[in-house]
């Protein structure tokens, strides 16, 4: 505290100064910073967001209907095995499904020779390729042909059923499953339930 404040307790006058003028700085420097910012159009960003978020929650709704039918399906056939009674499925899709979808290509080459004043000749060729998405017209909506669809992998099963205690109807149901939806018995867990 001595070498800020003189022996007395206060600033002199130099010292006072100084401070003052560094206050001054940070201010205006505040002040410019917050002067950049207002001119700025905010909303743009939000609609950018918004419209990211659309996406992000179509592909969700998306996945959770695939997983969804998946379960209602794999529950069904499970409660049909002998000595099992009442079946709950929870299926977990580690993403959404991988399109590919037809192209159309076009592919143009042309030639020309030129001959220049002095008879000298140059010769000329331009390539062109286009690669188009090919869409169909579906009730006034413009959709792109699918030549191929990848669906998710499963990340994980479980299952909990009554009579899932007795080991052989438990490995009846892990082999069901691990044919059923092709998935290694390291991602399947199967859980007895209360009667």
């Amino acid at each position: 505290m001595d070498n800020i404040f003189g022996k007395d307790g206060f600033l002199n006058k130099s010292q006072f100064k100084f401070i003052r003028y560094l206050v001054v700085l940070v201010l205006a420097g505040v002040f410019l910073m917050l002067l950049g910012d207002f001119g700025k159009d905010v909303s743009a960003p939000k609609a950018k967001q918004s419209l990211t978020s659309r996406k992000l929650s179509s592909i969700n709704t998306t996945t959770s209907n695939l997983e969804e039918s998946i379960e209602a399906k794999l529950q069904k056939m499970l409660s049909q095995v002998e000595g099992v009674g009442e079946v709950d499925v929870d299926i977990t899709l580690d993403s959404g499904s991988e399109y590919t979808y037809a192209r159309d290509y076009q592919d143009s080459k042309q030639e020309s020779l030129e001959e220049d004043n002095s008879g000298g000749n140059r010769k000329t060729i331009q390539y062109d390729n286009r690669t188009e998405v090919v869409l169909l017209n579906n009730s006034g909506e413009q959709v792109p042909v699918v030549k191929r669809e990848v669906k998710p992998q499963i990340r994980g099963v479980l299952v909990v059923a009554e009579g899932a205690e007795n080991s052989y109807i438990k490995a009846k149901l892990l082999r069901a499953i691990k044919i059923g939806l092709g998935v290694p018995s390291h991602k399947i867990v199967i859980l007895s339930k209360e009667r």
